[in-house]
């Protein structure tokens, strides 16, 4: 499914079926080992699938929902090639309405990485994510949620709650 946020299109699939996490990776041309990131409706659906220490919790608190993306350690809930090769896995919480509904009514994490694939530019309407796909991509497309064109924002702001010093690994939109 491609579906707005408030940063980009993302796209989403079950996070936790491996048949639907191997055809997004396909879709994505993403190369092994880099871990994908999931929308969940609120903080008690992500401790589900992470362990939230302090730092992450006050990093909830603060600005989620919202344009952020908290890298914690997983629980090891989610399928192979969701959480990265250490375990951790990132998790947003948008401040985008529909996408919470979607999640909400679904009962499961829903995947949140750009609908574009790796390494084309930012997808901010249908028209950035459909002219760079092949046939084969296309196909692997079941649901397109065309918002229109998108306010050009930046991508959520990465940060990395798994030591005891949190990290900034991706500076977007929200400046933490």
């Amino acid at each position: 499914m491609i579906y707005p946020t408030e940063t980009t299109y993302g796209i989403g699939v079950d996070a936790t079926n491996q048949r639907a996490v191997n055809a997004l990776l396909t879709y994505k041309k993403r190369r092994e080992g880099k871990p994908l990131s999931i929308a969940v409706f609120d903080m008690n659906m992500a401790e589900k699938f992470v362990d939230l220490n302090q730092a992450a919790r006050n990093i909830y608190a603060s600005f989620l929902p919202g344009p952020v993306t908290v890298v914690s350690k997983g629980k090891h809930v989610v399928v192979t090639g969701v959480e990265s090769e250490n375990g951790s896995l990132g998790i947003r919480i948008p401040a985008y309405d529909l996408v919470l509904q979607i999640v909400k009514a679904f009962g499961k994490p829903i995947t949140a990485t750009s609908a574009n694939a790796s390494y084309k530019k930012r997808p901010y309407c249908l028209e950035d994510i459909m002219q760079f796909l092949s046939p084969r991509q296309k196909s692997l497309i079941d649901l397109v949620i065309d918002a229109g064109e998108l306010p050009h924002n930046e991508p959520s702001t990465v940060i990395d709650t798994t030591l005891d010093d949190v990290e900034v690994l991706r500076q977007g939109k929200l400046t933490v």
